[in-house]
């Protein structure tokens, strides 16, 4: 049984290449590639299509065989044959315009009212929205089934301890959620590398004590100070999503650290996260990976549902 505490729904995923905001080439030819994996083509293949035809028009071929495999009835069966009991749905409220209304949360609240007890909603907050995004999310986890909150501040351009965001921590401090929050790399040449960085989650755990954060994507590259914050904040949780797993097992590739400690002094702070339609890889295939780390197999059931179903109050049992 796996809680996947990092991901989304394949049709936000894969949306038109219209609707999508490119920050940059970098990022249109990464996801192009993996997401063309899914559709069943190969690297090559999708770079000799592009280099005949526009991008757009060929990203529009992708899309169309992806609608088809990734049906909601195709994706939930995907969901049950790989075990995974909740899958997250991360609504994020990207943009840095205060113009523009909050993202909505109504149609993912339908969805978790259509499909209960197998997607865990994680509302989205923009800063720059201030107040009307903050009732969004407050109705979002009080009346419309949702269970945390996800923020990326590498989008907004901030660091995750500015204080436009210390409202949004009292709100989730006070309703007992969890907030998930981007701790990685990003590839936005607008936007420093180091906005992300582990450190910027430490004002925040200081100044509510009670505050449940998961650092999404692991803190890479920056295992150490990634495993110092864990060691220190008990309430601070940690996924490797959007990481191909047999990457993160490989000597190395800077997380040694990482796979070191969870299994002794973090095991009850790792959480199951994939992204994997980021990624590109088919579940079963991702699992497998995992399958590949040196855990104990106590700390594996931690890693794969324990701890997020204590973390989000799920009350599953084997």
């Amino acid at each position: 049984m796996i809680i996947d505490c990092s991901n989304t729904l394949p049709e936000f995923q894969f949306e038109s290449s219209s609707e999508i905001n490119y920050k940059n080439e970098e990022y249109r030819k990464l996801f192009g590639q993996r997401w063309a994996r899914l559709a069943g083509w190969s690297k090559e293949e999708f770079l000799e299509k592009v280099a005949l035809k526009p991008a757009e028009e060929v990203m529009q071929e992708v899309y169309a065989k992806l609608e088809t495999d990734f049906s909601m009835d195709k994706f939930l069966k995907m969901l049950s044959d790989s075990e995974i009991a909740f899958h997250a749905i991360h609504n994020m409220d990207y943009g840095r315009d205060s113009t523009e209304a909050p993202v909505d949360h109504d149609y993912i609240a339908e969805i978790i009212e259509k499909y209960p007890n197998r997607f865990i909603g994680y509302a989205g907050f923009n800063p720059y929205k201030g107040v009307e995004s903050l009732k969004v999310v407050r109705k979002a986890l009080t009346e419309q089934g949702y269970k945390a909150v996800v923020i990326p501040p590498y989008e907004h351009g901030i660091k995750a301890d500015d204080r436009k965001y210390y409202p949004l921590y009292a709100l989730c401090e006070e309703l007992d959620v969890p907030i998930w929050i981007h701790t990685s790399i990003n590839y936005y040449r607008e936007t420093s590398v180091f906005i992300d960085h582990p450190s910027n989650l430490e004002a925040p755990l200081m100044d509510f004590k009670n505050l449940k954060i998961i650092a999404g994507h692991g803190g890479f590259p920056w295992l150490p100070d990634m495993m110092a914050m864990l060691l220190k904040y008990k309430n601070l949780h940690v996924d490797t999503s959007a990481f191909r797993p047999r990457y993160i097992a490989e000597p190395n590739t800077g997380w040694d650290m990482f796979l070191h400690y969870a299994n002794s002094l973090i095991q009850d702070q790792i959480v199951f996260g994939s992204d994997w339609l980021t990624l590109g890889i088919p579940i079963k295939e991702f699992i497998a990976e995992v399958e590949e780390w040196p855990l104990k197999d106590s700390v594996r059931e931690k890693y794969y549902w324990k701890n997020a179903n204590k973390l989000f109050k799920l009350g599953l049992q084997r």
